[in-house]
């Protein structure tokens, strides 16, 4: 039988299709193939963030070899301290390695994270850049017909990882939770955390204020009570041995707070001033992703300073003791800024900057008034504006001009 018949008729032609259709060729579907052992993996760690989102525990520990009693520890003290930090974003990124054991998985992975309050960018694979991220090696063993967890190490970049170790991922935190800040401690200063989330969140009514200023709000700040050994241990340890509190920058995504306690709380008006102070930092360095502040280390400190001793002035700080000697000496100081300190400075060298600094904050405020102030603040840390192009769009002045005026301001409050 044709495929169509055709009748002729006048002016027209009419076709008629055939009862039996033509026959069509249809693919067929190809056999799916099985997952590989290295996407099995990956899946379960999606599996994991999803359920670290959640607040799902048994969700998290799921994949973490029950024989191991330490590991499941690791991961159960991880989760609730990232559950009890307000963790709002998590994502794990991993690539294969090809040195690991016949049988097994060997991964790198990256942890990236972001607490609430802030808008998470984007994945990007370098540390300091994208969401602040754990670097880790992990292993994954077919136990009972199902790959599973079994080493969890630090990975490829950890060592240059400027946020690793977190104090997250350690012993369980003891946490206090108010309404502008989040106190997380070693379990050993535990009887402190009230103490130090009320000094934290009336710092915090200071720091708003100034965060204004510069234009760079918080949602919430965090604070974390390290002792000696967590001191030594959290964000890398490597802190200059004078110090007893320091900010550390989560990439964009904020800036937390390290607080040395066997320092911190020596009194209770110590306490306040170094939150506060630390709070300080926050405000002003908080969201930055450049390392070029450095070398206006006078400017950091001494806007912290500012901050810190709010609203005392600064000739009723210690620091008017520390210039008061500073200018009877021989090598008095010769220029508001300061140069900035080795990680081995002395103490004598350490007081000196900062008070500089203090007063310096303070002579701007007082001559140009604070507004101006923090516009040049904002200029030369958040903008990255050399001091004396922002001195000339904060001030109308030169810095040589702003740093002779400041210097006699001093000298004439201490002397």
């Amino acid at each position: 039988m044709t495929a169509a018949l055709i009748a002729i008729t006048v002016g027209a032609v009419v076709i008629w299709p055939s009862r039996e259709p033509a026959a069509v060729a249809q693919p067929q579907p190809r056999p799916s193939l099985p997952p590989t052992p290295f996407e099995q993996a990956v899946k379960i760690l999606d599996q994991q963030a999803a359920a670290l989102l959640r607040g799902d525990e048994r969700g998290w520990l799921a994949p973490v070899d029950r024989d191991r009693p330490a590991l499941v520890a690791r991961y159960r003290s991880i989760f609730r301290n990232l559950r009890g930090l307000g963790v709002s974003h998590a994502e794990f990124h991993a690539s294969p390695r090809l040195d690991g054991n016949p049988g097994a998985v060997t991964a790198n992975a990256a942890f990236g994270y972001c607490f609430s309050g802030v808008a998470c960018p984007s994945w990007r694979s370098e540390t300091g850049d994208g969401p602040p991220k754990m670097m880790q090696l992990l292993i994954f063993e077919l136990i009972n017909g199902k790959y599973t967890i079994t080493v969890l190490a630090d990975g490829l970049g950890a060592g240059t990882n400027h946020v690793q170790p977190a104090p997250w991922d350690g012993d369980e935190l003891v946490f206090a939770r108010g309404k502008r800040v989040t106190v997380a401690a070693a379990r050993s200063q535990a009887k402190h955390v009230k103490k130090v989330l009320a000094a934290a969140e009336k710092a915090a009514v200071v720091a708003d204020r100034f965060a204004g200023r510069v234009r760079n709000p918080q949602k919430r700040y965090r604070v974390y009570l390290a002792d000696e050994q967590a001191w030594k241990k959290w964000y890398g340890g490597d802190r200059p041995k004078w110090s007893i509190g320091y900010a550390v920058p989560l990439n964009s995504t904020g800036t937390d707070v390290l607080l040395r306690a066997g320092k911190a709380l020596r009194t209770r008006r110590q306490l306040a001033f170094i939150i506060q102070h630390e709070l300080g930092h926050v405000v002003t360095l908080a969201g930055l992703t450049r390392s070029d502040i450095a070398g206006n280390k006078w400017l950091v400190e001494g806007i912290a300073e500012y901050i810190g001793a709010y609203p005392r002035a600064a000739n009723r700080t210690g620091n008017w003791n520390i210039l008061a000697a500073e200018f009877r000496r021989e090598d008095a100081p010769t220029t508001i800024a300061t140069e900035s300190l080795a990680d081995d400075a002395d103490d004598r060298t350490v007081d000196r900057l900062y008070a500089m600094g203090h007063f310096a904050a303070s002579c701007m405020a007082d001559k140009y008034g604070e507004r101006k102030l923090f516009a040049f603040v904002s200029r030369v840390l958040r903008q990255g504006d050399i001091p004396d192009r922002a001195a000339r769009a904060a001030f109308g002045k030169s810095f040589d001009a702003v740093d002779k005026v400041c210097l006699e301001w001093i000298k004439d409050n201490v002397t």
